[in-house]
């Protein structure tokens, strides 16, 4: 009997602290207009409410200046510390050089390489190509200074976009560095196989039908909190890996909630 009471007041104060905690930390994240999704992004926010909890109460938490000078530099230390524990694997198990070209926010072109072994990825460097026209030798003296850069013998393998100028490049690689192997990007394979498909003519209207659907609920405030009440707050949007995958995915979503998105339409006219 004594045993199940003071488990239920221990629980009883385990949700109350939890409460009380949950409270502190939203009032953080909106006096600072932190997006809400940043507590559900990576490792580092349950283990600093769990630290917090370790220490106990009474303790100071750093000024922003310390955040950005002491506390920065630590991190780039450990970050060096782990990067040279990745680049030691590099002869032994060899590694893949992964070239991936996009736009920035201010259409600005950009090639990434990052460097993929043993289950994990590390960026490299990236280099900016406004106004360089993307011929077949630019990119090769790229990939060629990046190949030295992280030494042959460490490299099986390049991935590349399927491009004209980086399937050359690749065969070029290929014929200088012989050990080395070429692959083209199974994302952007993908992208450019949707794309064909969406050019076609009947999945096109239907495409563009889905689009109109999508457009309609999306630019009114209004529409999309009703849907989302018929839906169970779920979302017909959704980023997919590539860009042509986010018309098919709207379109998938589209058919899950088709009979939810009828009864919308078939309301009560007041909850318009």
């Amino acid at each position: 009997m004594f045993p199940s009471k003071q488990k239920s007041i221990k629980s009883m104060f385990s949700a109350e602290g939890a409460k009380k905690v949950g409270k502190a930390i939203s009032k953080f994240f909106l006096f600072n207009g932190i997006p809400f999704n940043a507590a559900d992004s990576g490792p580092y926010y349950q283990s600093m409410i769990d630290t917090l909890a370790e220490v106990g109460p009474g303790i100071k938490g750093p000024i922003g200046y310390q955040i950005g000078n002491a506390y920065l530099e630590e991190e780039v230390q450990e970050l060096e510390v782990y990067i040279n524990t990745l680049k030691a694997k590099w002869l032994v198990y060899g590694c893949t050089i992964m070239c991936d070209g996009w736009s920035s926010r201010t259409r600005k072109p950009i090639i990434n390489f990052m460097v993929y072994c043993d289950r994990s990825m590390i960026y490299l460097s990236s280099v900016d190509t406004t106004n360089i026209p993307k011929t077949a030798d630019y990119v090769f003296s790229l990939m060629d200074k990046i190949i030295e850069e992280v030494g042959e013998e460490n490299i099986v393998q390049l991935v590349t976009d399927n491009e004209a100028s980086f399937k050359v490049v690749g065969m070029l690689l290929m014929e200088k560095r012989k050990h080395l192997f070429w692959s083209p990007c199974a994302a952007h394979c993908f992208d450019l196989m949707l794309e064909d498909i969406g050019n076609m003519k009947h999945i096109k209207e239907i495409l563009d039908q889905a689009k109109m659907i999508t457009s309609f609920i999306y630019n009114s405030l209004k529409v999309v909190n009703l849907m989302k009440v018929f839906t169970k707050d779920r979302d017909l949007l959704r980023l997919g890996i590539t860009r042509f995958a986010i018309a098919f995915i709207s379109l998938q979503s589209l058919i899950r909630y088709e009979g939810d998105l009828k009864m919308m339409c078939t309301t009560n006219e007041a909850l318009w």
